[in-house]
């Protein structure tokens, strides 16, 4: 049974004798391996007896030799490495070595019982060493890799057994994730044979002293116990893989797998040995045949690679296409969702236009019935006219045959009676008649003028109130503004000089946010100021000025209307309703005149409030441009904090009293005031209108 030892900390990836080239390997825990390291004294003593347990099981110390040996090989140390030229001392080896391993002819016949050494480390040519991930401990490893070894004289580890530890390396970018990457363990590299002048000694890559599987012939009893041996180290491995708890599945089911081929290839590295005692051509087929049984596992394996990739690859591939048909199902939900929105709208506009529709061609129905209805009226009307044209027209003929008849008959009486008076008065009734109609034309054309001139001077006195109207809400508005970013600028400034004030004083340092305070009182002040001119000096005459032209318009077309209605007095000398209707209009125009003229002037109380206002400002600005680099006591804060305040409520009262007129003053608002003036303006003409026509209608009846 071959006695070799490969250590679960040393990466070794030395390519075996049909050349076949090692895979790579998940550096374990460097903690692992020392203990192993330390224990290399630990071997088994001929000179001490067995352990009970053993010995009652009635193991060969040959083959419990072998497995504990295997089991706790170490580093050799210095003094029991074979010398080159000297003789192997007595009591390095615990057997003395068969002498078939002396004669090389003898020896390369039976090469295939060294060249595959028992590897109790996992790393056998076998399927066992494929993961997905290094699992130890609960932590992950598989990003830690050890870099493979050209030959075994180049390796890391001294000969004084300590070990060097390797440079983790980072996988290589991929699509696959990382918690999928297979990584493998370190493959076994053949023992190398040592001769010399006087014996034969075997080592491995690490150096380490071993044994040469023994020759001795076997018995049926060793094969009985070593059946044992192997049920026992089974049950045991299907115990502890119990125990064992790996992230997935997989894992646990490799890691029985490692565990039971590391018993399988023991056994069956022993079962060789047995055979080739008795037959070394059949033991050199079972080692042909376990050969082909390796490479078989390899092709397997990476078969298995292969298809691992390709299925964790397929996975990933898998997830993302749930993950876009999953959106596209979102996608597909909201769009329905938008599609039956719009299906609904669609109904209720169908509904809608349908409705409507119905609606139209019944309209339709009754216009066509009322234009019927409208052109029978029409024809109607048309008939009865003509037969009233007809019937005046011989009134007025038998009308002219009366009057020649009353005249002629006038003159012969007149002639034969000599009545001369009679003559003159119908000659002057006649003069009268002409008189009359000649003035109710020229009366007709004057109110055609004079109404024509009233629209006229209406709508220019309408713009110019309208272009007045507008300077002063511009300016009101202007004002509002401004006294709206004064109040906004002292709250502000309040607010900073309330949080600053320490214990009993404010202290203003330079660079501070207070050095812009006066400069801000002062920007205020020039603002309210320039507000407040708007109220008084040459702003006020132009307003007032313009003003006077707007009053000026209004008498024009007052005073036209007054004319027209004084032509117009009845019989009795009474002048027409209209009139009335007039002068009210006239004093309901003098009311948006008089409130004009409060707010151009600042009557309604900004005259007063502005000032004071300013009053405060300068104040305020004074008082903190002399106090700008010392400090302020808290007196003097409350001053300037009360003036403060003062000025708050005069901002407040300013923006509630622009655009407003005084409680006292029965009036209503400008806006409402104008609009009633505008919509009456209209109606007093065609008022007027009417009667200028009812009285020359009138007068020529008359």
């Amino acid at each position: 049974m071959s006695l070799p030892k490969t250590p679960s900390t040393s990466p070794n990836s030395v390519s075996t004798p049909e050349g076949k080239k090692s895979k790579v390997c998940v550096v374990e825990e460097e903690a692992r391996g020392l203990p192993e390291i330390k224990e290399k004294k630990n071997m088994v003593d001929h000179s001490k007896s067995l352990p009970t347990s053993l010995q009652n099981e009635f193991i060969p110390e040959e083959v419990l030799l072998s497995l504990t040996y295997a089991a706790n090989a170490g580093p050799c140390p210095e003094n029991l490495l074979p010398p080159k030229k000297t003789k192997t001392p007595k009591g390095t080896l615990p057997r003395t070595v068969d002498h078939v391993w002396q004669h090389p002819v003898r020896r390369n016949k039976f090469r295939y019982l060294i060249d595959h050494p028992v590897s109790l480390t996992g790393a056998g040519r076998d399927i066992s060493f494929l993961y997905d991930v290094k699992y130890v401990k609960g932590e992950s490893k598989e990003n830690e890799l050890c870099p493979p070894r050209s030959h075994p004289s180049h390796s890391l580890q001294p000969r004084d057994g300590a070990i060097v530890p390797h440079k983790p390396k980072t996988l290589t970018d991929t699509l696959i994730p990382e918690e999928f990457h297979i990584v493998s363990s370190t493959g076994v590299s053949g023992l190398e044979c040592y001769d010399d002048k006087y014996t034969t000694l075997l080592t491995d890559s690490e150096n380490r002293l071993l044994l040469f599987p023994s020759m001795k012939p076997n018995k049926r009893v060793e094969v009985m116990l070593l059946n044992d041996v192997m049920d026992t180290m089974l049950q045991r491995a299907g115990e502890e893989s119990q125990e064992y708890t790996g992230p997935t599945k997989m894992h646990q089911l490799l890691h029985l797998l490692k565990k039971e081929q590391t018993i399988y290839n023991t056994v069956f590295h022993e079962l060789i040995r047995q055979v080739s005692v008795d037959c070394a051509d059949r033991g050199e087929l079972l080692s042909k045949i376990r050969e082909r049984y390796v490479q078989m596992l390899d092709q397997i394996a990476r078969q298995m690679i292969e298809f691992y990739k390709d299925l964790v690859t397929q996975r990933v591939m898998d997830q993302r296409i749930l993950e876009e048909l999953y959106n596209f199902k979102n996608v597909i939900e909201e769009l329905t969702r938008e599609l039956c929105l719009v299906r609904a709208h669609d109904m209720k506009l169908t509904k809608e236009a349908e409705r409507a529709q119905k609606d139209l061609a019944q309209a339709l129905l009754d216009a066509e019935k009322n234009a019927k209805i409208v052109e029978e009226y029409h024809d109607l009307y048309s008939l009865q006219r003509g037969r009233m044209e007809n019937d005046i027209r011989q009134l007025m003929e038998e009308r002219d045959i009366w009057s020649s008849a009353t005249y002629e008959l006038a003159l012969k009486v007149i002639v034969r009676n000599r009545v001369i008076l009679a003559k003159r008065l119908y000659l002057n009734e006649k003069a009268w008649s002409k008189y009359a109609k000649h003035f109710i034309i020229m009366l007709t054309t004057k109110d055609t003028a004079d109404l024509a001139m009233l629209q006229r001077l209406t709508e220019k006195w309408k713009l110019s109130l309208d272009k007045f109207k507008q300077e002063v809400e511009c300016t009101e508005v202007s004002t509002k503004e401004k006294a709206q970013v004064t109040r906004d600028g002292l709250l502000k400034w309040q607010q900073l000089f309330q949080e600053s004030c320490g214990q009993g004083v404010l202290s203003l340092k330079k660079g501070d946010v207070f050095q812009v305070t006066p400069s801000s009182f002062k920007q205020w002040h020039r603002m309210l100021k320039e507000k407040s001119e708007k109220f008084t000096g040459d702003t006020l005459v132009s307003r007032y000025d313009s003003l006077k032209i707007i009053k000026h318009l209004q008498e024009s077309w007052a005073d036209v209307g007054f004319g027209v209605f004084n032509r117009h007095k009845n019989m009795e000398g009474n002048m027409p309703p209209e009139r009335q209707y007039m002068e009210e209009l006239l004093k309901t125009i003098g009311r948006l005149y008089k409130e004009y003229e409060i707010r151009i002037n600042g009557d309604n109380g900004i005259s007063k409030v502005l000032p004071n206002l300013l009053n405060s400002l300068d104040f305020c600005y004074y008082k903190l441009e002399n106090i700008e680099f010392s400090n302020i006591y808290l007196e003097e804060w409350e001053e300037i904090s009360e003036k403060v305040n003062e000025m708050k409520s005069q901002l407040d009262a300013l923006i509630n009293l622009i655009d407003t007129i005084p409680q006292g003053v029965d009036m209503d608002s400008g806006l409402t005031l104008q609009e009633h003036i505008y919509n009456t303006i209209p109606q007093w003409l065609l008022k007027m209108n009417n009667e200028i026509k009812n009285g020359n209608i009138e007068l020529q009846c008359q």
